[in-house]
């Protein structure tokens, strides 16, 4: 993959989907949870199918501090960010959009599509494709949920189109600083460590927030079980 093919999947993939829902309000909320259970279990599925048994090649206890490191950083950007990271907002009852989450979301999605910099330029890394799609599905129902939110919280819309064109740029720039780190390659297991951290935060963060009152839904699940599957059927076609 060219690092331009995968900088354009990421801008897209995000800019469309926020701009689409500034319009379009989402009416239907049992299909955006649906959506938010396949990404969160597709994401989960691929962390421990394909991230954790590359992360853990010749493994360390370095290894394993450095995902709970990562575990534990991304629970300090939730505090900043109040759920906009995985599709939730928890504005703790104030009717505004607290700068302080519209940072943190920033902050997130600059750094999440850096290990992607190792392989941007190889074309056989099945790691790199897989890395990139869960990130695609991680990043539309957050796209999707920044759209509506920021739509209801802008009288003026040009604000809203700002906020979701400089969201979509936050991932194609991190991938850009990245490939300016000359090191990273030779420290790229001890980074992926990190990040598979933050992606087990990110995927039971959101398979345990779309369950509503610890309820059974039979829909949710079929979808959970569909993300799990297509994981891992990625893993025998990979």
């Amino acid at each position: 993959m060219t690092t331009t093919y995968v900088q354009s999947i990421l801008f897209f993939s995000s800019f469309l989907f926020g701009v689409l829902f500034i319009n379009v309000s989402i009416s239907d909320k049992k299909s955006y949870r649906n959506l938010l259970s396949f990404s969160g279990a597709f994401l989960f599925g691929l962390t421990v199918l394909h991230f954790i048994p590359e992360t853990c090649v010749n493994f360390t206890p370095t290894i394993g501090i450095l995902i709970l490191l990562g575990f534990s950083f991304q629970i300090i950007i939730e505090f900043l960010t109040q759920g906009l990271d995985h599709g939730h907002y928890h504005s703790g009852g104030k009717q505004k959009l607290n700068t302080s989450a519209i940072v943190g979301l920033f902050v997130h999605s600059l750094f999440e599509a850096s290990p992607l910099a190792v392989h941007a330029g190889h074309q056989h890394s099945d790691t790199s494709s897989y890395f990139l799609w869960g990130l695609v599905l991680h990043k539309v129902p957050v796209a999707i949920f920044l759209g509506t939110i920021v739509s209801q919280f802008f009288s003026k819309k040009i604000y809203a189109y700002l906020i979701i064109l400089s969201f979509s740029l936050m991932a194609p720039l991190g991938l850009l600083l990245a490939q300016e780190i000359e090191f990273l390659p030779q420290y790229h297991q001890l980074f992926m460590a990190f990040v598979v951290g933050i992606f087990l935060y990110i995927s039971t963060t959101i398979l345990y927030e779309i369950s509503e009152n610890h309820s059974f839904n039979t829909y949710k699940f079929l979808y959970i079980i569909v993300g799990f599957s297509v994981a891992t059927l990625s893993a025998f076609v990979g």
